[in-house]
């Protein structure tokens, strides 16, 4: 295999679409219903390939993995081979857990960081007695079995090396782009790269698109953050005035509460909402709201002049026209004040933001692509709020037990 992933089995062998990836899964669906037919396995209804079994394999590998204080890219490395095993084979026909641990066995080896087979099986049985056998010829009998089903296409690139690139690109040509990621956005990308192996990204999209995505999102949402934080603060500054005008009234004592607590629940409710693609797009797109409401102004302004021309008499009513346009002239400067006001505490965001979508403008990177990875990372969180890790423990208990 290529190190230039264009060149690389991953894209070429290991690159699906979401179509060729549904028909890998309904024949997998097939086959356990010939299975179950045949008597090989027991019908297991509870068992399904979802969220909830993808969020608990991915538990899995991360506890076996740190554990054994296995580097990160070993662990990515051995989730893709999860996922990609799960494309061929039924899970209801064999031990998540040794499936688990062989995995990552497998990873070490191919990211040169090698577990003997004894001191993983040793640490897997520490962690699932119940499931991991004592003989480590299972363990390398799966082994032989994984690496069948994945064709023998066993290395991987990954959005980490897309993501350093990516940063120090940034700090060569900062004179260029005018953005940069610092340390906290970093981590927080890095996060974001790594609870995105529950998905089928990396079955569908390559690896530098996981990256920009990563960094789509974090810096969207840290404008965000400041948004609710100005409000928050806006909404005590408010609070303290009121308080401080009435504070001699004893009758608004009530009113004051009832104030207070919907500012509360306002501001739990705005920290509970989940985010939509849509809203993350259009945080990106400043400029079209701000033209949006310049037009707006426009609209509002052009109805003065008309009725200033249809005047029979023009001279006699100079006078007052001219106060009239002084009188809008302060209130446009007031509220635009205002405006001012708001965009300048978020204007390092917004600039930042920009630029960035500037810098993905003139790349070659397809925006589809990364929207579409946008989304289905930002689906992750919603569906993680709805993770039962109860319901997935018994069911594999229920069935493997059955066995």
């Amino acid at each position: 295999m290529s190190a230039d992933y264009w060149n690389s089995s991953q894209r070429n062998q290991w690159q699906l679409t979401r179509y060729s990836l549904l028909e890998a899964r309904r024949k997998i669906i097939y086959l356990e219903r010939k299975m179950i037919q045949n008597g090989l396995i027991k019908d297991t209804p509870h068992i399904n390939y979802d969220y909830n079994m993808r969020i608990y394999l991915h538990n899995l590998v991360l506890k076996l993995g740190r554990r054994m204080n296995v580097r990160q890219v070993a662990i990515a490395t051995a989730e893709v081979y999860c996922t990609r095993f799960l494309t061929r084979a039924s899970l209801k026909e064999i031990n998540v857990y040794l499936l688990v641990t062989t995995c990552l066995y497998v990873a070490c080896k191919i990211e040169e960081c090698p577990q003997h087979i004894r001191l993983i099986v040793s640490e897997a049985r520490n962690l699932w007695p119940e499931y991991i056998p004592q003989d480590v010829t299972k363990l390398a009998e799966f082994e032989f079995y994984l690496i069948e089903e994945m064709d023998s296409y066993l290395l991987l690139h990954h959005p980490y090396k897309s993501l350093l690139q990516l940063k120090h690109y940034f700090e060569q040509k900062y004179d260029v782009y005018g953005f940069k990621l610092s340390d906290e956005e970093m981590q927080n990308c890095w996060s974001l790269i790594n609870d995105s192996y529950i998905t089928d990204l990396h079955l569908l999209l390559p690896p530098h698109i996981i990256a920009v995505a990563a960094i789509y999102i974090t810096i969207v949402l840290k404008k965000n953050l400041s948004q609710l934080k100005n409000k928050e603060e806006n909404g005590v500054s408010n609070n303290s005035i009121a308080n401080n005008v009435d504070s001699n009234n004893p009758q608004s004592s009530y009113t004051q509460n009832t104030a207070g607590a919907s500012v509360k629940s306002g501001s739990t409710v705005s920290d509970n909402k989940e985010l939509n693609i849509d809203d993350l797009i259009n945080l990106s797109k400043p400029n079209s709201q701000e033209e949006d409401a310049s037009k707006a102004k426009s609209n509002e302004v052009s109805p003065s002049k008309n009725n200033s021309t249809q005047v029979s008499n023009p001279q006699h009513h100079q006078g007052d026209a001219n106060q009239q346009q002084s009188s809008t002239k302060t209130t446009h400067t007031t509220a635009q004040d205002l405006v001012n006001f708001d965009l300048d505490i978020l204007d390092d965001d917004t600039i930042r933001i920009n630029k960035f979508m500037n810098f993905v403008e003139h790349s070659h990177i397809n925006l589809d692509e990364v929207v579409e990875a946008v989304q289905d990372m930002i689906n992750v969180y919603v569906l993680w709020n709805r993770y039962n890790e109860q319901s997935v423990r018994k069911a594999l208990q229920v069935m493997l037990w059955k066995r």
